[in-house]
């Protein structure tokens, strides 16, 4: 890969540990103040754990035999010297492998998992916590030939009957028959693959997807479909010699072009094997207006920008990279590809960072600075009246005794009236989590089952997947207008505090019911996508049925599961400012009792603690500053429009 990637690597691994580290200078910040609680500290540490466990994804997708794999050991291992990923003639790539670098294990691996796996109920988002049903072999990475032969395992098949291998989900019609036994067929002897090594870019956190071609033997499209929504930048190739066939086009009308609405995605579609266009006899310019035409007519059909098409010879960029050939180097045009790719996997993910981690982090700072600002208020108020204790006023120290009783009668009672409403946001939150309790889902995946068991044809099991997914979602309706509900409730408890404690409040954090209907609508559009494939390509109705239930039923109960963990940390966390307020100003209300109680018994010391409210205030002061600081560096990352080189999907001809 270029210097320029590498580079831009670089940036981003030092852009989230700045990150990192204002997020680390705040929970310091928050035990100096007084303002620590083990909640917020949780939070503020998860916030950091997941900035380290953040993936750069790029995946390449395509046809059969377009030369995936071959452009990934050009822009990324070319530096070993040979192909490190079996991607020559004859080898190809059987099964979805990301190539990644794993952190918590610390090691090189190649993780297999065994085909006859697609016969369980247990999804792959499952078994990527099982590590004991996957076959793992031995990663020598200090040798590029050991590598190599050891990766070749990928490519392995196996031999198994007609009827097994249509029991496994694979179509007849795509399989090739032994020569000397009729009855036996090959399939992949591995569903999918994992791979850990310790290279530099893959340190720094970038996940290469490499897939077999979509309707190719070893597809797993469940697999395929789950990733591509979540990764930062798509690569799809085609043959600059065949241009968009009819194969390729249904690819990308089934898996590509659906992720057009995906935010901030770097979609690019590789002409590879430009190569042969280049003709010796013909002139230079009538070889690049080839090129040219070839890249317009792409464009043109796939109805994007002609600058997301970019012809690349991915051997010849390979082979110059190993001989250190310039020339050809930049005939092959690998450069460019490198360009747009550094920039659009960054600028996607630094906007997902943004928005998951530093603007929550952000907010926090926001939240702790009000705190400490009432404080100051209230210690400015304190300040000036032991500052009225001018010579031997005896009777003024009593009054202020008797109104300090008073200010803390009071608010006694105003936090005892504001309990009802507290109560009242809790019932409500109570009503918001049984609308997506247990009991409710349950019941529509037994209904779901039932249906799905007993329907006998094609149509009728699409027709009872559709009523799965209104259920859900008029589940989901009802939790939109309950949370309505829920927010105003929030809202107008925090308008109370406001006006009964004359505390200034920044504004309620409101529960994100209408982003968790679109993410839900998401997974269901992704779900029916997956599903589409899965019934028409299980022949056998009982296991494409348990196929449904482990896939898309599992994620939309899980999607529920961690609704309900975000709506009980809400309520945790929209309460927390509330019950913060009210620590700081019940404990300067008493301290400054007993100041009072104390300067009344003796006058001595009045000078003393006016000093000490001063270095107080001073303190606060400098606190304050601190904490804008921290606000602005954390402002200062956010990623803007100005700073992104990504080419945006275009809307020709639509």
């Amino acid at each position: 890969m270029s210097q320029e990637f590498t580079d831009n690597i670089d940036t981003y691994d030092q852009w989230k540990s700045d990150i990192g580290r204002s997020l680390s200078r705040f929970r310091l910040w928050l035990r100096r103040n007084d303002l620590f609680s083990e909640d917020l500290d949780s939070r503020l540490f998860k916030l950091q754990e997941s900035l380290k466990s953040e993936y750069l994804t790029l995946a390449f997708v395509g046809e059969f035999s377009r030369g995936k794999t071959e452009l990934i050991n050009s822009l990324f291992f070319a530096e070993y010297g040979q192909r490190i990923l079996p991607s020559e003639a004859g080898r190809t790539t059987m099964c979805p492998t990301e190539i990644y670098y794993d952190r918590k294990e610390d090691r090189p691996y190649l993780r297999l998992l065994p085909i006859e796996t697609r016969l369980e109920e247990t999804t792959l988002t499952e078994y990527r916590n099982m590590p004991s049903q996957w076959t793992e072999v031995p990663l020598m990475t200090a040798s590029a030939q050991e590598m190599t032969l050891a990766l070749h395992t990928i490519t392995q098949t196996k031999r198994v009957s007609l009827d097994e291998a249509i029991k496994l989900g694979f179509k007849e019609d795509m399989l090739e028959r032994s020569e000397d036994d009729a009855s036996m067929v090959e399939i992949p002897a591995w569903r999918h693959a994992q791979v850990s090594f310790a290279h530099p870019l893959l340190k720094r956190g970038l996940c290469i997807l490499d897939t077999p071609g979509l309707n190719a033997l070893g597809s797993e499209p469940e697999l395929t479909l789950k990733l591509l929504p979540s990764v930062q930048a798509v690569v799809f190739l085609l043959g600059a010699d065949t241009g968009v066939t009819a194969s390729d086009m249904k690819i990308w009308e089934d898996y590509i072009q659906p992720l057009d609405g995906e935010s901030r995605l770097g979609l690019y579609a590789v002409l590879n094997k430009v190569d042969t266009l280049w003709d010796e006899l013909s002139s230079r310019k009538k070889v690049e207006k080839a090129v040219k035409r070839m890249v317009s007519t792409t464009a043109r059909q796939l109805q994007i920008d002609a600058k997301q098409v970019i012809p690349v010879s991915a051997q010849k960029a390979l082979v110059a990279k190993v001989r250190a050939d310039k020339s050809m180097l930049i005939k092959s045009q690998i450069t460019e590809l490198e360009h747009l790719l550094s920039s659009s996997l960054l600028e996607n993910k630094e906007q997902i960072i943004w928005d998951s981690v530093a603007k929550e982090g952000k907010e926090l700072v926001e939240e702790a600075l009000q705190l400490l600002a009432n404080k100051n208020d209230r210690i400015y108020k304190q300040r000036e009246e032991l500052q009225s204790l001018t010579g031997e006023n005896k009777q003024r120290i009593n009054e202020l005794i008797e109104e300090n009783k008073k200010d803390l009668i009071e608010f006694e009672h105003r936090l005892l009236a504001i309990k009802p409403s507290q109560r009242l946001l809790e019932r409500q939150t109570q009503i918001l989590l049984s609308t997506i309790g247990a009991t409710v889902l349950t019941k529509e995946v037994e209904i779901t089952l039932n249906e799905l068991v007993n329907s006998k044809t094609t149509i009728g099991l699409f027709s009872n997947m559709r009523q799965f997914f209104l259920a859900v979602n008029t589940i989901m309706k009802e939790l939109t207008r309950e949370a309505e509900l829920t927010n105003k409730m929030a809202i107008s408890l925090y308008d109370k505090f406001s006006n009964d404690f004359g505390m200034t409040l920044l504004e309620p954090k409101l529960f994100p019911a209408k982003r968790l209907s679109r993410e839900l609508n998401t997974i269901i559009k992704h779900s029916k996508r997956i599903d589409k494939n899965l019934f028409t390509t299980f022949t056998e109705h009982s296991l494409a049925v348990r196929r449904f239930f482990s896939g898309t039923v599992t994620e939309v109960l899980q999607f529920f599961q961690s609704t309900r963990q975000e709506l009980i940390s809400w309520t945790e966390n929209v309460i927390h400012p509330l019950t913060q307020q009210l620590k700081i100003q019940q404990k300067l209300i008493t301290e400054h009792q007993q100041e009072l109680a104390e300067l009344n018994k003796s006058r001595a010391n009045l000078d003393g603690k006016i000093k000490a409210l001063n270095n107080l205030v001073e303190e606060i002061e400098m606190e304050t500053q601190t904490a804008n600081e921290l606000i602005k560096s954390l402002e200062d990352k956010k990623p803007t429009d100005q700073d992104s080189n990504i080419v945006r999907i275009s809307s020709v001809n639509r």
